[in-house]
């Protein structure tokens, strides 16, 4: 599959990013605790527990909202990067992090890791009860296509937990206008290909063919004067 020339960018930028973060226990906690915490909304969620579950995006650690979810039976997950090694030279980290790390491969044991793009999933049709994919689709080279791909893999009546960083209207004309250009070698920019509104991630969703209910995210005003932030979303694949 071919893939913008932003995406490579992007992730020459992530993958430094997490081969940094790795070596500092207040950011890999801080992602650990994001995640637990996802998880515990998921739970709330949803009905019931699915029986397998596939989590786009994961990210090097290997350790995204699925890590925290050991009740499903099957978990799977997929990035393009390779999973960040959690070995080093004896001696080499304070021992808190050695204990940090014993805890990640703990949680990692569980869950069966790819390298894939999200736009081309190595699974056959219907695979999945569950997917999972947050803070990812700004990232990536076709949301389309991995939104389609998502929806290809689950079962019908299959559930998606999903989300992603939003703009308001006004944020979204700042960061064209003067954040993309002002601040173009930073990380914040090249590792974002895409930047966008709450109502176009919903349109992008439904137009994948998911019934999608909004959980968190914008008001009417902050939709067009408030600062980035999460949106979620839990979407459904039809039964029929």
């Amino acid at each position: 599959m071919e893939v913008i020339p932003q995406w490579k960018i992007a992730q020459v930028g992530e993958k430094g990013l997490w081969d940094g973060i790795v070596h500092h226990d207040e950011h890999i906690l801080r992602v650990l605790s994001d995640n637990a915490a996802k998880a515990a909304s998921v739970r709330a969620m949803l009905p019931s527990m699915p029986s397998t579950c596939l989590e786009i995006g994961i990210g090097p650690f290997g350790l995204g909202v699925s890590a925290f979810l050991p009740e499903i039976q099957a978990r799977f997950a997929v990035d393009p990067l390779p999973p960040v090694s959690l070995a080093g030279p004896a001696g080499a980290y304070r021992e808190s992090t050695r204990s940090v790390r014993e805890y990640m491969s703990q949680l990692r044991g569980g869950i069966r890791y790819a390298r894939s793009l999200g736009e081309q999933l190595p699974f056959p049709t219907a695979s999945f009860d569950f997917a999972t994919c947050c803070n990812v689709l700004d990232h990536t080279s076709n949301p389309d296509a991995v939104l389609a791909e998502i929806y290809r893999v689950l079962r019908p009546g299959g559930r998606l937990f999903f989300d992603v960083d939003t703009f308001s209207w006004l944020g979204l004309f700042k960061w064209h206008t003067y954040t993309k250009r002002a601040h173009k070698k930073e990380i914040l920019v090249t590792t974002h290909p895409y930047r966008m509104l709450e109502p176009d991630v919903a349109r992008r969703l439904r137009s994948a063919g998911f019934l999608l209910r909004k959980t968190n995210g914008h008001s009417g005003l902050s939709g067009w004067f408030g600062h980035a932030r999460p949106s979620t979303f839990l979407a459904t694949k039809p039964a029929s």
